[in-house]
């Protein structure tokens, strides 16, 4: 008769206990690094900012529908203004051309988490740990400066609406040309090296882009950029 194998358990030793008498968790020290990073626009940067459409929105949803009294239409230099991201400390209005100008810093990092999956990368959980591994750094009021040698104003026609309900209608939004954004990035240094953030950086200007009608879009043409240096100035 054959005999019956017996298997022995192993039993995992317990951690260290805390002097309640639970098992302690032991959390390692935080390991952070920062790196600075030029983003090189090879495409054309063309920004909308649409928070003045979203005061009116939200404005007429908080008074309702009857005691809401819209505004008069913006007149089109107006409407052109407020589709600037202005720094708080620019001695300049929009549209002036040597205003001080920027994107906001959460649309760098969205660009940047949006590219993981190009890296190659489609594991969910390694998707989600280097996304909460990293962030860039503000300026100034949320946004990072644009420096350009060239602002030029965009018009073209849009379709406001979806389905068959769409109204066409024209839109001018500012266009950098020759631009660069400088960022500082920080980062776990135990998930992320120095070197993975540029190759992040340079599939997210390749193929995600930033601001309006970028890569990922259908329409992609604007905000297209590579990675070049780490401090210092170009």
């Amino acid at each position: 008769m054959a005999k019956k194998r017996v298997v022995s358990k192993r039993v995992a030793k317990r951690d260290r206990t805390n002097s309640n008498g639970f098992a302690s968790v032991i959390i390692p020290p935080l390991e952070q690094a920062e790196s600075e990073v030029w983003l090189i626009g090879d495409r054309p940067l063309m920004v909308n900012n649409k928070l003045s459409v979203a005061e009116g929105i939200a404005e007429k949803y908080d008074k309702g529908p009857g005691a809401y009294v819209p505004p008069p239409a913006p007149t089109p230099e107006e409407a052109y203004a407020n589709t600037f991201y202005v720094l708080p400390d620019s001695k300049y209005d929009a549209p002036h051309p040597k205003g001080r100008y920027g994107v906001p810093s959460s649309g760098i990092k969205k660009c940047a988490c949006s590219a993981i999956r190009t890296t190659g990368i489609t594991d969910s959980i390694t998707i989600g740990l280097i996304g909460k591994s990293f962030w860039v750094m503000e300026d100034s009021g949320g946004l990072c400066l644009v420096q350009f040698k060239k602002l030029i104003c965009d018009r073209r026609p849009v379709n406001i609406g979806s389905g068959v309900k769409t109204v066409p209608s024209m839109r001018q939004r500012p266009m950098f040309l020759d631009w660069k954004i400088k960022i500082r990035v920080k980062f776990n240094a135990k998930v992320l090296s120095r070197e993975q953030i540029i190759n992040l950086f340079m599939h997210a200007g390749q193929y995600i882009g930033l601001c309006e009608m970028r890569a990922e879009k259908k329409q992609g043409q604007c905000g297209g950029f590579h990675v070049r240096g780490a401090g210092g100035t170009l």
